[in-house]
């Protein structure tokens, strides 16, 4: 296994624009936000860290392909601290909605909360290696 520190994963910053048009209503069913790490720590334990991909870089992607709606999913590098996929989620126009990750002692509290905030659904992780 490789240590946070020694992976960076990217992204392609200017993607080209595809030759088709995608049809109205088109939703991109996953993605993920990370950062800005200035402003969203990572989760100390992480597999990975990844170059900051924050919501603007996703609004923009979106905009040029022609995506209007999205379900953001929070990623395990950010732990349980969903606040990247929600401040992406707040700032989305409405377009945008989320699966959360949360502990196994998450309260219904919390769930309400991440509810209101545009949350639709939770995810777990079993496995050591996420």
């Amino acid at each position: 296994m490789t240590t946070p520190e020694t992976t960076t994963l990217t992204y392609r910053r200017d993607p080209s624009t595809p030759a088709l048009t995608l049809p109205a209503g088109a939703c991109d069913t996953h993605v993920h936000v990370f950062g800005p790490a200035a402003r969203f720590l990572f989760a100390a334990a992480r597999n990975f860290t990844p170059a900051d991909a924050p919501k603007e870089t996703l609004y923009a992607l979106h905009k040029k392909l022609g995506i209007e709606r999205c379900v953001i999913v929070q990623s395990a590098v950010h732990g349980t601290d969903n606040s990247a996929a929600e401040d992406a989620i707040a700032h989305g126009g409405g377009r945008y909605l989320g699966v959360a990750l949360v502990p196994l002692s998450v309260t219904d509290a919390e769930l309400a909360r991440l509810a209101a905030a545009g949350f639709r659904g939770v995810r777990f992780n079993f496995m050591k290696h996420l």
